[in-house]
């Protein structure tokens, strides 16, 4: 993992965060997935582990959240897409 990927990635998962607590017509079910993938993020980030240990189950469950947010919360759905592609471009 790159010093500025990582960064970036960092960057983005702040945005996230900001934007997350920003909207208010999440549902809580919605709120939670989301606030569990950051978690597991911030864990992998934390842990430094290789690319490719758990980056399919993040990787699926970012895409499932633009999927259900991106009618209803376009500003949140551009925050989730940079970071999926952060991720990407680290090699998550």
């Amino acid at each position: 993992m790159t010093g500025m990927g990582e960064q970036h990635l960092r960057h983005m998962l702040e945005q996230l965060h900001t934007e997350l607590q920003r909207a208010d017509t999440i549902d809580d079910r919605s709120r939670e997935l989301l606030g569990s993938v950051l978690t597991d993020i911030e864990d992998l980030l934390a842990r430094k582990q290789k690319p490719g240990a758990q980056p399919e189950p993040i990787i699926e469950r970012l895409r499932e959240a633009v999927r259900a947010f991106e009618s209803t919360h376009p500003t949140l759905t551009h925050a989730i897409a940079a970071v999926t592609d952060a991720l990407a471009n680290i090699g998550i």
